[in-house]
């Protein structure tokens, strides 16, 4: 009898994801650890055709039923992987021929792999044109999950200050650090150290502050390293997520002829304005 040579590549290549998945589980358990891809996860996103009979990448063999898809927007937020905009996916298909380059598409799906990149087999999808009632809901589920990861940035953000105050600076000058100064790194960004006076209008987060003012210190220059810094202006009111200063090798600073303690505003979306006072304070209450 003669046999197909479509069967038997289908046979060696289903032999092929048996034995690798195999090997994959016995490592997982030698490790002690759970394979985590073996579990089944249905998630939703929508992205367009790029490829037919191909994948994205090489742990995955080809096959008729293998289709590279770009992600638009993830409808649903996947627990295991991140999946975002622009990313490239492996989808086994039921269907191929419901598929062209360029189509759009809604698609339902379980993981199958995620080792050097994405691999997801489909349980349903939807085609969806250009444009439409179905691209304006792509578009909203891709802004609530933007806003998902905002929330969560600004909440791993809260967690980690010392202090979140309501503030005003009353006063700003530049600050050399004394020879005997240990800084945290040494980099050739120089960061130009500023100190601002901060006048404590309200405590978030944190114990009370003595004569209600603090000493901060920000990186005055725009370089590349200290490019996502706030820089202090005087008169400048806002929520202000604080750390004892860790980086610039001088953990006090004097005000009023006092020592205190002094502390640093660094990275993106550590200074808020007012109008983020609910929003903050909300995230704080979750804590």
């Amino acid at each position: 009898m003669k046999i197909s040579p479509f069967f038997v590549g289908l046979f060696a290549t289903t032999l092929w994801v048996a034995l690798f998945r195999v090997v994959r589980r016995c490592i997982a358990s030698r490790t002690g650890q759970a394979d985590r891809r073996d579990e089944t996860f249905e998630h939703h996103f929508s992205g367009t055709v790029s490829q037919l009979g191909a994948t994205s990448f090489e742990d995955v063999p080809k096959s008729a039923q293998t289709i590279v898809v770009r992600v638009d927007s993830v409808l649903k937020k996947p627990s295991p992987v991140s999946l975002k905009r622009g990313d490239n996916v492996t989808v086994e298909v039921k269907d191929p021929s419901g598929f062209q380059e360029g189509t759009h598409a809604n698609i339902l799906h379980r993981w199958l792999d995620f080792g050097s990149g994405v691999a997801v087999k489909e349980l349903a999808h939807e085609i969806r044109p250009n444009g439409g009632e179905s691209a304006k809901a792509a578009s909203a589920d891709e802004k609530a999950y933007r806003q998902e990861q905002n929330d969560q940035e600004l909440q791993d953000r809260l967690n980690s200050a010392d202090f979140v105050v309501i503030g005003r600076v009353t006063e700003v000058h530049r600050w050399h650090a004394p020879k005997s100064a240990t800084p945290h790194r040494v980099t050739e960004h120089d960061p130009d150290w500023h100190e601002a006076v901060l006048e404590i209008k309200s405590v978030l987060k944190g114990g009370k502050v003595k004569g209600n003012k603090m000493v901060v210190r920000f990186p005055g220059r725009n370089d590349v390293a200290w490019a996502q810094s706030p820089k202090f202006e005087k008169n400048q009111r806002g929520i202000f997520c604080l750390n004892r200063d860790r980086v610039s090798g001088v953990p006090t600073a004097k005000l009023g002829g006092n020592q205190v303690n002094a502390y640093t505003c660094l990275g993106h979306g550590a200074a808020l304005p007012m109008a983020e006072e609910a929003h903050v304070r909300s995230l704080l209450k979750s804590q």
